[in-house]
């Protein structure tokens, strides 16, 4: 009995680091997506697991149907959906990009803040020696 309890305490050991390495964590995940895909509603922003952004505009049992832009929308399975996006990314609710002008002047301010610094006198080489022929090449000065 003693001698097959020192032989199996390595598979309980492996076992327990199983569960809590492994299973535990891909659980708690796996309730966490559930909760999202459940809690999708009209209006919310998502990005599919394939990248496009959109916003639910119908939400059904297993499907939902999204806005990419103006004038379309298209179907996907809620299993697609890879997450739900805090941010905004539609145009119309950012804020106006400033114009280039704009940007322009603030670079030419940053410049002229900064302290000119001298710049290093370049190094002088040394005269490249004349090149001198071989011996037993048959060139001859």
């Amino acid at each position: 009995m003693e001698n097959l309890l020192q032989m199996a305490w390595p598979f309980i050991l492996m076992g327990v680091i199983f569960y809590v390495m492994i299973y535990r964590p891909q659980k708690r995940d796996q309730k966490k997506r559930s909760e999202m895909l459940d809690s999708l509603k009209i209006g919310t922003n998502i990005v599919t697991i394939g990248g496009i952004y959109g916003t639910i505009t119908k939400v059904q049992d297993d499907r939902i149907r999204i806005k990419v832009a103006k004038g379309v929308e298209i179907h996907i399975r809620k299993s697609a959906v890879g997450g739900v996006v805090t941010t905004a990314f539609d145009h119309g609710s950012t804020k106006p990009a400033e114009k280039k002008e704009d940007k322009k002047e603030a670079v030419k301010e940053a410049v002229k803040a900064e302290p000119e610094q001298p710049a290093e006198a370049p190094k002088a080489e040394a005269p490249a020696e004349e090149a001198k022929p071989e011996e037993g090449t048959g060139e001859e000065k």
